[in-house]
């Protein structure tokens, strides 16, 4: 289905591939001025969102960098172009990092020449042989619209046009990484399975994790690496391992926070540039950074925490019939003695008192919204929400917490910690526990 949907975007590359043919044969550039400016500042990510559904888009990975970001990113990946520099684009799509690298590149005498020189300095790597093609097309475009002259009358061969860049699983030929002196890469955010031998995680992971792995593992030694990557890498507990592991083999490591990926996709992510090293060179990084208020150690120090253990849609209800706690109807900011919902579930209980916080934390918004849970039943909790549990079994500490959970340094330090769209359970633990 996914194949499918990029097919339709076949019709797009045809269309800026008739607009590139037009200016060959007729050089007149001025008169198609606002077509080529249109190519060449995110029109392929409009036509993408068309032609391709959303479930395919999420499903493959397939979301195309904006402008500004591109531009944010190429600069601090490279200032100026050496001889022997070549930059590599992992899972190029449409090629608007390309291009924004490509903007630094000298141009030649005429169109064929600048196409060689930029050749020898581009590599690229995408599934879809449409990407590819849009990828090559725009280059040629972005050549035009800083001014070479177009001396022949026909469009080259998208086949004899950068040759290095391809159409190729990068997972599958990642040691072709080591010809680069830069990469740069907005990988699928999509999940993977991860192999048996993946030293940092099992089962289900964010593609993006392996793709930076890959990256960072196969590129030479010296090697400048900048990349557009989820939050949940920088900020989730299950990906401290893969932190720990990109640490090894990496030196000048730094971290931007960017925000929202776009305003149409709701993901944040950050920037993540290193240089590749030797292996086993530890020096750790700060994937986030705390702020310096007043408090007395932290969530952790005073709570067991925990997540739900209920699914609703995996567990069958069977079993005794108990009491049962989910997101959707607690009051926020109240106390609960009474429940008024049950279900059947024979898995772990918990036992009041404790504080029930909803996972589902939106960066900007209030972010630990809270409900403290009394009485004397053990009751199941849904996966939705995360429970704490005072050390000393007592209802004053619960509130204490969530005067802590209130304070407006808790959202400015949990905007900084993470901006997934989930709290996690290292978060809330490692949350200051702010003076009274």
């Amino acid at each position: 289905m996914q194949k499918q949907s990029v097919k339709r975007f076949g019709r797009y590359v045809k269309n800026i591939k008739n607009l590139v043919e037009s200016l060959f044969k007729n050089s007149d550039t001025e008169r198609k001025s606002h077509f080529v400016k249109e190519a060449l500042n995110g029109q392929p990510a409009s036509e993408i969102r068309y032609a391709i559904p959303l479930s395919d888009r999420r499903a493959g990975g397939i979301f195309f960098t904006g402008p500004k970001l591109a531009r944010m990113v190429s600069s601090q990946l490279i200032s100026h172009i050496r001889p022997n520099t070549v930059i590599a684009d992992i899972g190029c799509g449409a090629g608007d990092l390309t291009l924004a690298c490509a903007n630094k590149l000298p141009i030649g005498s005429d169109l064929e020449e600048t196409l060689k020189i930029w050749s020898d300095h581009l590599m690229g790597f995408d599934i879809y042989r449409e990407f590819i093609d849009t990828s090559k097309i725009r280059l040629i475009l972005l050549a035009i619209s800083r001014g070479v002259k177009i001396q022949n009358s026909s469009m080259p061969n998208m086949k004899d046009v950068f040759p290095s860049i391809l159409k190729r699983d990068f997972l599958s030929c990642s040691d072709e990484i080591t010809k680069a002196s830069h990469v740069i890469i907005n990988p699928p955010y999509s999940e993977f399975i991860a192999s048996p031998e993946c030293p940092w995680g099992t089962g289900k992971v964010s593609s993006a994790a392996l793709f930076m792995d890959k990256c960072v593992s196969n590129a030479s030694i010296g090697t400048k690496i900048v990349a557009i990557l989820p939050d949940v890498l920088r900020s989730g507990s299950y990906y401290e391992k893969w932190r720990q592991h990109i640490e090894s083999m990496s030196e000048e490591l730094q971290i931007t926070i960017y925000g929202q990926f776009d305003k149409r996709t709701d993901v944040d992510v950050f920037i993540l540039k290193l240089v590749r090293s030797n292996y086993n060179k530890r020096v750790r990084t700060m994937w986030w950074k705390p702020i310096k208020e007043a408090h007395r150690g932290k969530v952790g120090d005073y709570f067991r925490v925990h997540v739900g253990p209920v699914v609703p849609h995996r567990h069958p209800e069977k079993g005794p019939c108990v009491a049962y706690l989910h997101a959707k109807k607690l009051p926020p900011w109240k106390t609960v003695k009474q429940m008024n919902e049950y279900r059947k579930f024979t898995g772990t209980l918990f036992e009041p008192p404790f504080v029930a916080v909803r996972r589902t934390s939106r960066p900007g918004d209030k972010r630990a919204i809270a409900t403290i849970i009394t009485g004397s039943r053990k009751v199941a909790v849904e996966n939705h929400l995360i429970a704490l549990f005072p050390n000393r079994k007592t209802i004053t500490e619960c509130e204490e917490l969530l005067r802590v959970l209130k304070c407006p340094q808790t959202d400015r330090w949990l905007d900084k910690r993470i901006r997934c769209r989930h709290l996690t359970v290292g978060a809330l633990e490692d949350l200051p526990w702010w003076r009274g």
